[in-house]
């Protein structure tokens, strides 16, 4: 990465470290395991957020607020319907709960400190349309009533960006930018997602939960068929996305995003190699 990327960078990684300093705890750690931070989407959004025209100060505020309330829902999405029976397992599940629960509060706090009242009520929303959308998907997949491959991606991406979309919705200034934006998180969020399930699946050996164990439980579907869905789907959004990015002005900003989404052709073409080599 070139040296103009450099103080960016090193920006929202003060700023993970803020989020995880506001939310660890020693005995919450020492029974649950907390989830790791989405730092391409904290990227972007402190990309946006600066394009938009906001301090620093105040775009970290932003960023350390919504980090939270997304490690806050990550958190209880791990929560398991099923535990082995002892204390240690029963403890581990209650304080994931716990956990969750205080991450999430944590961003209200820190909003309210800074009087950014409109923020509260609009990540305060996203949480609202986020938990129903993790409803959905559960009560289909529980019901054997599986949705469209569209209709998936559009609770995942209400899952996984939920958050970070409802600020842009808000802050954004123009049209334009706010369904650029919007598009952008939804597509790599994609991107993220497919790749690791992908990674996964040739590494580990195993169907994660998410679009590949979707795909699997169609009629026919044969774990062959899925690995090709899969690489297909991540070459074919990677692609979108740098697409996207090469229309974008102005050319810094451009130049910033270039160097995120080729973190995401490293994978895939790292993960290629791999495979070559089996």
């Amino acid at each position: 990465m070139s040296k103009e990327h450099t103080p960016y960078v090193e920006e929202v990684r003060l700023i993970v470290e803020q989020i995880y300093k506001r939310s660890t705890h020693p005995f919450v750690e020492y029974y649950v395991d907390v989830p790791s931070m989405a730092e391409n989407r904290l990227e972007l959004l402190y990309l946006f957020l600066l394009e938009q025209g906001m301090t620093k100060e105040r775009a970290v505020t932003f960023c350390t607020a919504t980090g939270l309330v997304q490690l806050g829902l990550d958190m209880h999405e791990h929560v398991k319907n099923e535990y082995e029976q002892s204390e240690t397992a029963e403890r581990s599940r209650q304080l994931t709960v716990l956990a969750g629960d205080y991450y999430s509060a944590r961003y209200y706090h820190l909003l309210a400190e800074a009087s950014e009242i409109k923020a509260i009520q609009t990540l305060s929303g996203a949480i609202q349309r986020v938990n129903e959308a993790k409803m959905k998907l559960y009560t289909a997949g529980r019901d054997g009533k599986l949705p469209t491959d569209e209709e998936y991606w559009e609770l995942r991406n209400m899952i996984d960006t939920g958050l970070y979309v409802a600020i842009v919705e808000e802050y954004a200034d123009s049209e334009d930018s706010r369904r650029f934006w919007m598009e952008l998180m939804k597509e790599t969020a994609k991107v993220e997602s497919v790749i690791g399930e992908w990674e996964q699946i040739k590494w580990q050996e195993q169907v994660p939960f998410g679009f590949a164990r979707f795909l699997l439980q169609k009629p026919g579907a044969t774990l062959a068929q899925v690995l090709s869905s899969v690489e297909h789907t991540a070459m074919e959004l990677i692609g979108m996305c740098e697409q996207m990015v090469r229309t974008l002005h102005p050319v810094e900003t451009r130049s910033m995003l270039s160097a995120i989404t080729a973190r995401y052709s490293h994978r895939i073409n790292r993960l290629k190699r791999v495979i070559e080599e089996m």
